[in-house]
This record gives structure tokens, sequence and C-alpha cells, in this order.
């Protein structure tokens, strides 16, 4: 026992004189705040990727215990759910938030967002063990994309899939006296691969291949796992499917037809490149009668169900077109889609269990029919499985009706959804945001494996052709402004960065509106209130009202002292108020 009392001995010691990095799933915020005194911590996800550091999840801040009158509902997931590649404060979660506050006078509707960059299954069986502590009303886990390639994935350079050993490699990582072991082994951020080049140990995966029926079955059983969670915290909990790009996106891997005789490989590649180059002579009927005759040999190409599919809908015979889409998703060797497959373990995990507690929502499908008669692409997402600014907010009008109907057991009024200005103005959405959002999604489909689409070209010129209308919309200043943002500003912290330009040209009128715009953004942030305040006190026929964005940057951190000083000079002038 000696051995291990003196690791105990020393694991205390670490946490007792602040050495090394809490990395659970929510902290205390330091400084004794006078209101929400939790927030998500934002290097909860080194405990899964071994210590790197990444984008982090949203810092939202919250009270524990839930208050009175406050309707808790975590959502887990990845790096849609966080909202990549915009800010988290326009994330579908965020959107679901204000939809049901605008539904529920009677309750104030708090939406915690506990999504994360790159994680899959075996993480958020981890995160939603944590969430419990959070005290939420309801769970809702929206995953699938990351399966194969996410930490402890099947295909994964992190390491393989074995749950007791993935959790009990993720407590470890949370011990002081393994982060300062390993501390000295770590890459520095600048040395790292991107993320998306990093974790995907073969791009090469084979349908109903064995480790395509590992992921299937680790899948299922972290679904399951998670409604264990949920039901013994005696917490409702919903399973959501996930959906993907299917027309916009073409595969990355063209696995070739197997075992085919050399004959019949020479005419299936002649009949499948003729059809290939009619169709970009938008020839879509011939270039489809050569198509399907390569299929009549050879169904077991990716690439040959895409095309078929963009003839089909070239030819509007939408329904016949998903089909081939979907096709061309499942057979793409490339994983970072969720095949189809997914969406039955989903269903089948909610509606097989006995559980009264656990709940179905085939968010896929919903979309799919939304979009309707189109098949889902471009017009719901940025590139291959990331959602565009519409498509989060379908997908959050879909979950607050699901959440409002099942359940709340309450009706849900169409009429009291919001237009599309109306929900712009409570997010706080800026016009940059677009610019963002497009800016990321061209860096994504420039790396590794996406640079490898067979369309990647086509893809990015859409992407640009986009970048370059949103951008014509800005003025000349804002264009040059934008211009000159980091990667690093427009994913975190859009509206602060081009607040902070037009300060320092003394533009105080302009920088208010990004002020009040990250307000709304993160109201828990007391930089950002102090920033408002500071903004407000520049311009005399709005000084008076730097007084409340004052005083909430110290209810925030006491020991602001930039805050401190501006709340003494306010208090000063107007010493009642």
């Amino acid at each position: 026992m000696f051995p291990v009392a003196i690791v105990l001995l020393a694991e205390v010691l670490l946490v007792t004189f602040d050495i090394g990095n809490d990395l659970s799933l929510f902290v205390r915020v330091p400084g004794d705040p006078q209101i929400l005194h939790y927030q998500i911590n934002p290097r909860a996800e080194e405990s899964y990727f071994a210590g790197r550091q990444l984008a982090g999840p949203e810092p939202m801040r919250f009270d524990i215990p839930r208050p009175a009158g406050v309707y808790r509902i975590v959502v887990v997931g990845a790096s849609t759910v966080l909202g990549f590649p915009y800010p988290p404060e326009l994330s579908f979660p965020r959107q679901l938030q204000i939809l049901l506050n605008q539904r529920n006078s009677d309750k104030r509707f708090e939406i915690i967002n506990a999504g994360m960059v790159a994680i899959n299954s075996f993480s958020l069986k981890d995160i939603v063990n944590q969430s419990v502590a959070m005290q939420p009303d309801l769970i809702i886990v929206h995953a699938g994309h990351n399966e194969f390639y996410g930490p402890g994935g099947v295909a994964s350079t992190t390491g393989t899939a074995f749950n007791s050993q993935f959790l009990l490699a993720a407590k470890v990582r949370r011990r002081r006296l393994y982060q300062l072991a390993v501390s000295a082994f770590i890459d520095a951020p600048s040395s790292q691969k991107d993320l998306m080049e990093e974790l995907p140990a073969s791009v090469a995966i084979p349908k109903d291949g064995r480790l395509f029926k590992e992921a299937e079955k680790y899948y299922r059983e972290n679904l399951e796992q998670m409604v264990e969670i949920a039901s013994s915290a005696k917490l409702p909990i919903v399973l959501s499917t996930v959906a993907s790009n299917l027309s916009g996106h073409s595969p990355v891997s063209f696995l070739l037809p197997e075992n085919l005789d050399p004959q019949d490989m020479e005419d299936w590649t002649v009949l499948f490149y003729k059809g290939e180059h009619l169709s970009v002579e938008k020839l879509w009927h011939d270039a489809l009668e050569q198509l399907k005759q390569a299929e009549a040999i050879s169904s077991n190409s990716s690439l040959l169900h895409y095309r078929m599919g963009q003839c089909l809908e070239s030819l509007e015979r939408y329904s016949e077109s998903r089909k081939e889409f979907e096709m061309a998703r499942d057979l793409d060797g490339c994983r970072f889609r969720a095949p189809g497959s997914f969406r039955g373990i989903v269903r089948d995990v909610a509606e097989q269990t006995p559980r009264s507690n656990v709940f179905f929502v085939d968010s896929a499908e919903q979309l799919a029919v939304e979009a309707g008669p189109a098949v889902l692409g471009s017009n719901y997402f940025l590139e291959h499985v990331h959602y565009n600014l519409h498509g989060h907010r379908r997908l959050a009008i879909i979950l607050s009706r699901f959440v409002q109907e099942q359940i709340l057991k309450r009706q849900w009024n169409v009429a009291r959804v919001p237009t599309d200005s109306g929900m712009d103005q409570l997010l706080g959405l800026l016009p940059e945001d677009h610019l963002s959002g497009l800016s990321y999604a061209l860096k994504v489909m420039s790396v590794f494996p996406m640079a490898k689409t067979f369309d990647a070209n086509l893809h990015r010129d859409a992407i640009v052709a986009k970048i370059r209308q949103e951008f014509g919309l800005l003025d000349r200043e804002q264009q040059e402004v934008f211009a000159n943002l980091s990667l690093d500003d427009m994913a975190v912290r859009l509206a602060a960065a081009l607040g902070d330009h037009f300060r320092d040209k003394r533009q105080f009128t302009r920088e208010l509106l990004y002020r009040r715009s990250d307000q709304i953004r993160r109201p828990w942030d007391s930089d950002v209130a102090y920033c408002l305040a500071r903004c407000l006190a520049a311009l005399d026929e709005h000084r008076t009202e730097a007084i409340e964005p004052c005083r909430r940057a110290l209810q925030l951190n006491p020991r602001h002292e930039q805050a401190a000083k501006l709340w003494a000079e306010l208090h000063a002038e107007s010493p009642q108020q």
C-alpha cells in the first residue's frame, strides 16, 4: 500500500498547490463571483485527447443548485453541436434555448452546450455521466459522425476502442500527477497537425468490413450506456439522428470494385468514365445510361453512385437521387460522415428499451423532408457535416418542437416561431458571421482528407463564390477589418475583435454595435460586459446606460479592476443610480 499512498499524497499536494489542470466537465468559477458560480470547463476535452488543447466547449456559466423556475437542458455531441465553424453562441443549442423561451413564459430555459470538437460516443458516455451533477432536466444526444476517427475510435490514431480502457484512460488524464509526468512529451501547438488530418488511421474503410462492424457495435453499446446513466439518474434523454451533406459533398475515397475479372474491370472502367464525361457535358440521360451499365457489372463504388445521384437530381428524379447519394456516402471509405446504418441503431436503442425516459427524434429524416424535394446538400451544410446557419436554425426548430410536444406535453404554435430577421437579432448575429463560417469551411476543404475529395475544386470554388458575395455586402472599412482577422479571432471572439478595431479608431458608435452583439452572445463573460460599459461611457448620450453592464461585470468578477474603476467614476456622477 505504500506506493499507492505516495501516489495519492502527490496528487493531493498537486491539487492543493494548483499544479496542473482540472479537466472535469464543469468547474467552479474562481474569484467568488456574486452570480453564475460554475462554468463548463474550456479544457475538458484534454482528458480525451491526451493533453492536446483544442478550441474547447462553450464556457457557459450557470448555478448549482439549479435555480427555481429554470429548466436546464444539456446537449452533448461533437463539432456540429458546438457550432463549428461558427461560434457556439450561434449553434442550434443556443437557438433551441431562444425558441423554447419564446413559447414558455412560466419557465426559463437554459441550454448548456457540451459539444466538443472531434469526440465520439466513447467520450460522450463520460460527458453524459458528468452532466448528471449539473442537475439537468433533460439530456439531448446528437452525435455519430466521429465514431471511426474520434478518440478511441476503431480507425483512430488515438488508440483502440475498448470501453473500459478508454474511460480509465480519460480518468487517468485528469490526474495532476499524470499531467506532470507527460507534460514534457506533448508537442507544442505550433508543431501539431490539423486534427482532421491527424486522427484518421485509414480513409479506405469498406462498408460492412471488420472495422465498420466494430464501429456499429461500439456506437450501439455506448448509446445504451448513456441511456443507462440517464435512467439511473431518473433523467429523460433524447437520442437524435445526425444528418450529413449528401448532394454537395463528393466521396473522398474511391474504392474500386472488387473481385472482378480483368475483362469486367476494363468494361466497368470504360462505362464509368464515359458516363462521367457525359455528365460533365450535362447529357444527363445518356450519362445515366452508361453509369447504370457500369452498375450492372459492379455497384460497389462510391463515386459511381454519387455520379448517378447527380444525374437523377438534374433530371428531377429526387427520390431516386437520394438513394444514390446515400449509397455514395455509405460506400465512401472515408468515415467522417455517419453511415446510414447509424440511424437504425439510434432508433433501436431508443425504441427497444423498456424505459420510459428515453425518446427518439429522427432529426436527419425531418431535415431531409424539409429540404425536399431536393436532397440535403449545400442548402443546409458548409461542407461534409457542419451545418450552415440555415441548417442550425432548422434543426433547432425541429428539436424545440419535439421538446415542446413530446417532453413538456405542450402545444406547439408555429405562428410564434420568430422570423429569420427576428432570430438573427435575438442571436446577436453579425454580417461577418457568415464570412467567418465560410472562411473556416474553406480551410476544412483544404486539409487532408477533405482536400482529396473528388470534386474538391468545385466545392472550394462554390465556397469562394459565397465568400465573395457576403464580402461584397460589407462596407469598405468592414471589409478591411475582416480581411485582417485571424481564423482564431473569427472562431472565438469575432464580435470582440471587430469592436476592438473600431475602439482603436475611436469610432465608438460603430464599436457599440459589436459590443451589444457580444453581450447578447456571451452574457456570462465579465470582460464582455465591461467592454460594453466602457463603450457606452465613451458616448455622452449613452453614458448612464453604462451602469448596468458595469454592475454585471463586477457581479461576474468582483476582482475586475477596470470595471471597478469605471464603476467608481459612474457612481460619482450618478450616486443614486
